[in-house]
């Protein structure tokens, strides 16, 4: 910070003027007799927060935050205040103790008057001192209003924060529930067919049925594994998008679902319209959302109940690729949780059957066209099927 002794001039007056506005044009000529100007370096403190301070500031040039601190000593900005404006008022109402933390944001060039020069001049000037205090109490007044304002923004941002945190607490539990359940099955299939095996109680025929079993479950949990990097990692690698035969992709997400599920008994219908073209596409991508939906077709409908998947044009351009099932149908509440990770229909009410899977294929679905400026749409009634569509721009 450096100092310079003011030469009261008329950009000064007329600083004083802008910052007191109540003050006549004497009473701002005197003021001026007690100011001198300071300069400081950006990200400077000039005044801080419970310090004693005898000095009020005059900003001439630059930009001052005022900042106060939360009881955890978080800084909290409540303003960013420009030429003409002032602070460390308090100085000249007896209280010297700082109520705020001022920093510079940057390169400040500033007015200072001191209590004490200020004193000394205002008891000639009974008029001044009345004046300049009435209009710093409106100033305060005015200061305390922002401040409270923005603490009460503040501690609503803290609620919603902290309830984010609960909300991502149950997800948390609600996944590890989830995992724990669709891990332990799997994992004792495998336990149980290796015990007999080491045992020697499988051989021939029976010992091909438990290696199947066994690279069966094997491959679901990578399929689980793959799925949670998927939704964690969204992916990183950038989309590779190209003119793609859709019977390809729908086959090899058919195939993949069958393969997790291993089901290889649900008869699926395929109808592609002539009009069809090509899709623009991600293939990796879009894989990944048919398998979901695909998968789910076959996890909620009856067994060996059919499944349609229909290829078309919507009148909006888009390419439409529908599954379509006959299953348990979603509410329309349930409808709109349908993509939140870890969701899932666990069973029809009063039924003993739990559904499997981590809740997540949909998720990873929606991020996928999300990607692709596309949406998924959702016809479904209870207890007669549903109908799941990606809508995909073309090119």
């Amino acid at each position: 910070m450096s100092q310079l002794v003011l030469k009261t001039d008329v950009a000064t007056l007329n600083l004083l003027q802008t910052a007191f506005p109540d003050l006549s044009r004497n009473n701002i000529e005197t003021l001026s007799q007690a100011a001198v100007y300071e300069e400081y370096p950006p990200f400077t403190d000039i005044c801080l927060e419970g310090e004693e301070g005898t000095t009020l500031y005059v900003l001439d040039k630059g930009e001052v935050d005022i900042i106060v601190h939360a009881e955890d000593n978080q800084e909290i900005l409540v303003d960013t205040i420009g030429p003409g404006t002032y602070f460390g008022e308090m100085a000249f109402l007896g209280e010297t103790t700082r109520m705020a933390t001022i920093r510079t944001r940057t390169p400040c060039r500033l007015l200072s008057i001191e209590e004490e020069d200020f004193m000394a001049i205002a008891q000639t000037n009974p008029s001044l001192l009345r004046t300049l205090l009435r209009q710093i109490i409106g100033h305060i007044r005015r200061n305390d209003r922002a401040v409270i304002h923005e603490l009460n923004v503040k501690n609503a941002a803290l609620r919603k924060t902290y309830a984010e945190l609960e909300e991502q607490e149950e997800l948390r539990t609600q996944f590890i529930a989830t995992l724990s359940h669709e891990l332990r099955t799997p994992l004792t299939s495998i336990k149980g067919y290796l015990g007999l095996i080491n045992g020697g109680a499988m051989k021939g025929d029976s010992l091909q049925v438990a290696l199947d079993s066994i690279t069966r479950n094997v491959n679901k949990m990578v399929g689980h594994t793959n799925d949670l990097l998927i939704l964690y990692e969204m992916h990183p690698k950038k989309p590779s998008f190209e003119y793609l035969e859709v019977a390809d992709v729908l086959i090899e997400a058919l195939n993949a679902a069958r393969s997790v599920l291993n089901d290889h008994s649900t008869p699926v219908t395929l109808e592609i319209k002539p009009d069809a073209p090509k899709a623009y596409a991600d293939r990796r991508g879009l894989t990944l959302a048919l398998r979901a939906l695909i998968e789910n077709a076959f996890k909620y409908s009856p067994r060996c109940a059919p499944v349609a998947i229909h290829v078309t044009c919507l009148a909006s351009g888009e390419m439409a690729i529908s599954v379509t099932d006959s299953g348990i149908g979603i509410a329309a509440a349930d409808q709109l949780r349908l993509f939140e990770p870890f969701f899932r229909l666990e069973k029809e009410e009063n039924a003993p059957t739990l559904y499997p899977g981590l809740g997540i294929g949909l998720t990873i679905a929606k991020f996928v066209m999300d990607r692709h400026n596309g949406r998924i749409q959702i016809q479904s009634v209870v207890g007669q099927g549903s109908t799941f569509s990606l809508c995909l721009p073309q090119q």
